[in-house]
């Protein structure tokens, strides 16, 4: 099963999207979609994959049976990738009711305590990194009305098994 590295989208038969590898041969070409992705230090292996959200229309040959990635296609479509957890690596997708936060990487003593206390070994957290609601106790959230909640980040979250 791929993953696409860019936006974590899984393969799966409803998942409505192709996945292609890197052209790892094809130097030009792999220097084309690096640069088009604008990450730093960052090569892709013999199975890295991209889905089909990153290219074009003009990009597929939709003339036989199955639908193809054009020989010389490159990637363009990069939007923030999607935010995922740090710990169980849950995807931000609007309305499925958790919601996500950033490591507070200004306020060290705090960050040690997350990092602690979700246990995923010798880590450092960068500016995207999140974790989601569901590594909180509900004290650590603050009624603001009837149907916002303020989160206060001297909470510490919960180690979840």
């Amino acid at each position: 099963m791929s993953t696409c590295v860019f936006c974590k989208t899984k393969q799966s038969k409803y998942c409505g999207r192709s996945f292609h590898k890197f052209p790892v041969k094809d130097v030009l070409r792999l220097q084309q979609w690096l640069k088009e992705m604008k990450r730093k230090d960052w090569k892709p292996n013999r199975n890295s994959t991209l889905c089909s959200a990153h290219f074009t229309n003009d990009c597929f040959d939709r003339t036989g049976f199955l639908i193809t990635l054009k020989k010389n296609s490159v990637p363009t479509i990069f939007d923030n990738p999607k935010s995922e957890c740090s710990s169980c690596h849950r995807l931000r997708e609007y309305g499925r009711g958790y919601s996500f936060f950033k490591f507070p990487l200004d306020e060290p003593d705090i960050m040690k305590q997350w990092i602690a206390n979700i246990n995923i070994g010798p880590w450092s957290p960068s500016s995207d990194s999140f974790l989601c609601s569901d590594h909180f106790e509900p004290c650590c959230f603050q009624k603001k009305s009837q149907k916002l909640y303020n989160f206060t980040k001297r909470q510490y979250p919960n180690v979840i098994w």
